[in-house]
């Protein structure tokens, strides 16, 4: 006899009554038994579609009905231990609970599956379990958000007496956060975290590091006799993905097998269906695996289509349909749509930086100022570090943040701390940036576009933004946690922000319905499972070439060129990837021959020297744009400015003063066009909208333009330009001081340790001026010390909060007396 299906299932009339539950129109006692009835059945099915719906079921009951036995009754028995005590320790919600000697028993027994102050799941238990019985293999762990991944690393590290580990993580925001979290997890053995290639002393032995692929490769680069004992791939199912970071990061993995053939690997991510994609070529790991397959959360997602006229429809992914919700009011836009649905803690999703400031704008005319003390000292902080008239502090008095890669990253850190800490902050509009491991406690996701970049969201990516609403230390918090919230409400608000020809029934049927089969998309050449075809093949041959000239060995059979000349072996040990340099090699070397050793100790040459040794060489694809500009002088001039402001140490008031100062006179000129890249809105020349007229810009709008620019054209000197700078300081052309000032905007080595431990610039110059006394700093060792007295005296000095919160982001204070 066949089992029963979800296909089956939609057959039936099952979705008449189940509707009713899921719009919340039961007004018959009888439609609950139904319901109550069919969910055991479910639950008991071996089809796990099917038994998962009977666990929905029962979320949606006892939210609706507040009887919260059934939930309990059936979390006891699937192990979901946060859920059983969660209803024991409220007294919302245990009303319904007898004093039975069961209860009691079961209760005791849940205490086996408290680690410190949390409880954990069965499924939870059984994953710490796993990763310590396999502690000296590679692994690989599918786990959603919220499932104590970090916990595992932190485990691992305790565990550990000896041997080099490393962190990859995908972006800069989550080595600090990574880093904070080890430093605060007490390991016994953890006296230096490495977050920067150069806080490395060579022949150290025992060293944590937290790095990006592209600060790992640094590392390497410097250190050809360094190798990890163990390493830990966060995130790792970006390392599927076609791009050029994915590929590094495949490669990197490659080397790092190379340098230690027993080096164990710890793939962690929240979303894969097979494990095997994992692998890369050259490789010989075949990790074992542990996969969670508990079921907690169960999603609502609800679509309003202002294309479609004023109907909200709710769309149930188990039984693939969509219903129509009776609604009295037909909103005016999607704003007053947000406004009208939203709760404490909301998260509005958007693809374009350009176009979550433009909704923050649109946000900040309808709402009122919160009266709160600490949003007023936020503001006047971010006021005197960047600009009073910088547009996130309206939003902030608002009660709002946005959140892309065009803030600060010091402030992008301090306003999500006043977000998380402060009530009164409802909304945090964001894009993709929140997908890679950024938590913030939100409550309910608006999403007002389904793209990411150029292409729409996968599944995967949809699902892991989902995952970051009500996470588990919301959910189950003793003071403040709700049982409503294990069904997350996900809105897909249908605008002006998504494409015109978006098919969003499509889009979400794709991405969610439960018995969709869904694949992997593994595109990354450098993955075994991925075929080469024509299409790929120079790709993978560019690969291959970066392999075996940064690391020679790791392809048996190799038959391409290495490089033959010192600048040709410095460009793929720097990754130079703009340029092809076995093509090129010989031509770049005759002209760097031509230039003095230890000569160049000004910004003007650096850029001549790019200009004469490698911009000729620069591949002319749209990608390479921003290298391909400094063809023209002005461009040079432009980013010559901005190293020496690098050098200088200039402070974000005085670079903003520049271009305020240098827009002022363009206005008063007959051309007042200015290049402001993805912010633009004119196009010039048949190039896309990347420039805008600036004599229609106000006050704001300036201030706010130069911040995003600012941070923007930081951000290529420090992943692009650098690159070419340090092939030329390897060529022993820059003087050594001069390159020590490109690095680190000073030569004092106190200052440049406290950078290489992660601190801004500003902050370690005001640390060695001011505070000297409070900061030990071993310069040999490239360590810090703070002592506990360093924040109250910065307190009561009334420095910068922005900076204050700095120093407890990113260091480990001293509690020694």
């Amino acid at each position: 006899m066949k089992g029963l299906t979800l296909t089956r299932l939609r057959n039936t009339n099952f979705k008449d009554l189940y509707e009713k539950l899921l719009v919340g129109k039961i007004d018959k006692q009888s439609d609950y038994q139904k319901l109550l009835s069919l969910a055991v059945i479910f639950i008991n099915e071996k089809n796990t579609d099917i038994s998962r719906l009977g666990y929905r079921i029962i979320v949606f009951y006892c939210n609706l009905t507040k009887d919260y036995k059934p939930l309990y009754d059936i979390a006891l028995n699937e192990g979901l231990i946060p859920i059983v005590k969660l209803i024991e320790n409220s007294e919302k919600y245990k009303a319904y609970l007898s004093d039975s000697f069961f209860n009691s028993f079961f209760s005791s027994y849940g205490e086996n599956y408290k680690n410190e102050s949390v409880y954990f799941s069965e499924q939870q238990k059984e994953l710490l379990s796993f990763f310590n019985e396999n502690i000296n293999q590679t692994v690989s762990v599918i786990a959603p958000t919220s499932y104590g991944k970090s916990e595992l690393i932190i485990s691992t590290l305790k565990s550990m007496e000896r041997g080099n580990v490393c962190i990859v993580v995908p972006t800069k925001a989550l080595l600090f956060q990574t880093r904070q979290r080890l430093i605060k997890s007490e390991i016994k053995n953890l006296w230096k975290v490495i977050t920067h290639p150069e806080m490395y002393n060579a022949g150290e032995e025992n060293v944590t590091a937290v790095l990006t692929q592209e600060r790992l490769l640094r590392l390497l680069r410097k250190n050809p006799a360094l190798s990890f004992d163990m390493v830990f791939i966060d995130e790792a199912h970006n390392l599927l993905e076609d791009n050029d970071r994915s590929v590094l990061l495949a490669a990197t993995i490659s080397i790092l097998e190379k340098r230690n053939s027993d080096v164990i690997f710890k793939f962690l991510t929240p979303f894969l269906i097979d494990e095997t994609n994992l692998k890369v070529k050259y490789s010989n790991y075949s990790p074992e695996s542990f996969r969670i397959t508990e079921y907690i959360k169960t999603e609502k997602f609800y679509i309003y289509d202002f294309r479609l006229g004023s109907v909200l429809k709710i769309y149930d992914h188990y039984i693939d349909n969509f219903f129509t919700l009776e609604t009295t009011k037909k909103f005016m836009d999607d704003i007053e749509f947000i406004l009208e649905n939203k709760t404490r803690k909301n998260l509005i999703y958007l693809n374009k930086p350009t176009d979550i400031e433009k909704v923050a704008a649109r946000l900040l005319s309808r709402i009122e100022d919160i009266k709160s003390d600490q949003i007023r000292k936020a503001c006047k902080e971010l006021s005197d570090y960047l600009h009073s008239d910088y547009f996130l502090i309206d939003c902030i008095k608002k009660g709002f943040i946005y959140h892309h890669g065009s803030v600060p990253d010091n402030v992008r850190n301090y306003i999500e701390h006043i977000f998380s800490a402060e009530a009164t902050m409802n909304f945090v509009i964001t894009s993709s940036t929140l997908l890679e491991g950024v938590n913030l406690p939100v409550e309910r996701l608006f999403m007002l576009d389904n793209k990411k970049g150029r292409g729409n969201l996968k599944p995967a990516q949809f699902k892991n933004l989902i995952g970051r609403i009500c996470r588990f230390s919301e959910i189950f918090d003793r003071n403040s946690g709700r049982l409503e919230k294990l069904e997350p409400k996900i809105f897909l608000v249908v605008s002006e922000y998504f494409s015109s020809n978006a098919n969003i029934n499509d889009f979400i049927k794709n991405s969610m319905k439960v018995d969709k089969k869904i694949k992997d998309e593994v595109t990354n050449v450098l993955l075994e499972n991925v075929n080469i075809t024509q299409n790929n093949s120079i790709q993978k041959e560019e690969a291959d070439e970066f392999l075996e000239n940064f690391e020679p060995g790791i392809i048996s059979n190799y038959n391409k060129g290495h490089a033959e000349t010192e600048v040709g072996k410095l460009c793929f040990m720097n990754n130079t990837t703009e340029i092809d340099i076995l093509t090129n090699e010989n031509l770049m070397q005759d002209i760097a021959d031509g230039i003095p050793l230890k000569s160049v100790d000004n910004v003007e040459d650096i850029f001549n020297i790019f200009a004469d040794l490698f911009l000729p060489f620069i591949k002319a694809e749209e990608k390479y744009n921003n290298l391909n500009r400094l063809e023209y002088k002005e461009s040079r001039r432009f980013y010559q400015m901005f190293l020496n402001w690098r050098i200088r140490n200039a402070s974000y008031k005085e670079m903003i003063t520049s271009f305020l100062r240098y827009w002022s006179k363009v206005e008063e000129s007959n051309d007042s066009d200015v290049f402001v890249g993805k912010w633009g809105d004119k196009q010039r020349e048949g190039f896309r909208e990347l420039w805008t007229d600036i004599r229609y810009k106000n006050r704001v709008q300036r201030v706010n333009l130069a911040i995003v620019r600012i941070k923007e054209e930081q951000d290529f000197l420090d992943n692009t330009f650098i690159k070419y700078i340090e092939v030329i300081n390897d060529l022993g052309i820059l003087v050594d001081e001069f390159y020590e000032k490109i690095k680190y905007g000073t030569t004092n080595k106190n200052m440049i340790t406290l950078i290489k431990n992660g601190l801004s610039s500003g902050l370690s110059s005001l640390l060695v001026s001011n505070y000297s006394d409070e900061v030990e700093i071993d310069s040999n060792s490239n360590t810090i010390l703070l002592k506990p007295s360093l924040i109250d005296r910065m307190t009561g000095n009334s420095e910068n909060d922005i900076l204050i919160h700095e120093v407890r982001y990113n260091s480990r204070l001293n509690n020694s007396n």
